[in-house]
């Protein structure tokens, strides 16, 4: 079975080599737990090995990603743009003129409608093989009705498996809530859930990484410490 490299020093012998080729894996955690360092971090391992890869922002602005990877890590993302290694894109909710629940349920499908035919797009025009959605948690947000958050996450989801990239979700998790996504839902749909989490030790907070499910894998289960660091992410091994 072909493994794909998360880019995170440490992370991918946990999990039988990497994450499953052509898979659909959740990043969740908690606001500053990491989970754009390990989005871009899987892209730029994959840049690095002339594997195109497609950043879809729902939320961020293109160019604050950009900063914020150089200024972390010295990665240049916009280089790797001009070669043509990695694109960016962003798609941001559209709200009706008025709160009528029938125009909700057509903007609902229209936005949908929207994220799919971008990633396709960008998906062919790059022929990428990895996939970046950061985050799936303004979808969650913005279907505010379960039953169609759950058949429009499936359509999309079911979209990405047929396009055939391995694909990285971020899902925001709230400060109050010990569950893995904001509607309970998308954790059903993939095949991989990985939990980024702080853990205080002694007087700090240290992160963590947890490889919750992984379908066709023999992947760890212990909760592993990381690192991020000036060239990467990277697990701490004691």
């Amino acid at each position: 079975m072909e493994r794909i490299t998360t880019g995170v020093d440490g992370l991918d012998e946990k999990m039988e080599g990497g994450l499953v080729a052509g898979s659909i894996n959740l990043v969740a955690g908690k606001t500053g737990t990491g989970k754009t360092q390990f989005s871009s971090s899987f892209l730029y391992a994959g840049a690095m090995n002339k594997e195109p890869g497609v950043y879809i922002t729902t939320e961020e602005r293109e160019q604050d990603i950009k900063s914020d990877i150089y200024h972390m890590f010295g990665w240049d993302f916009q280089k790797l743009e001009d070669a043509r290694l990695i694109k960016f894109a962003s798609i941001k909710p559209i709200f009706p003129d008025k709160p009528i629940s029938d125009e909700i349920n057509r903007v609902t499908r229209a936005y949908i409608t929207n994220v799919s035919s971008t990633v396709s797009n960008t998906v062919r025009a790059t022929r990428a093989r990895r996939l970046v959605i950061d985050s799936v948690s303004i979808l969650e947000m913005f279907i505010q009705d379960r039953y169609l958050a759950r058949v429009a996450l499936m359509g999309l989801t079911e979209h990405l498996r047929a396009l055939g990239v391995t694909t990285v979700l971020t899902g925001e998790v709230s400060e109050t809530s010990d569950g893995l996504s904001g509607s309970g839902i998308i954790e059903y749909l993939v095949d991989a859930v990985i939990r980024l989490d702080f853990v205080p030790v002694s007087e700090e907070f240290k992160r963590t990484v947890t490889i919750r499910k992984m379908r066709r894998t023999n992947h760890s289960t212990l909760i592993h410490p990381f690192e991020i660091t000036k060239k990467g992410i990277r697990l701490v091994e004691f």
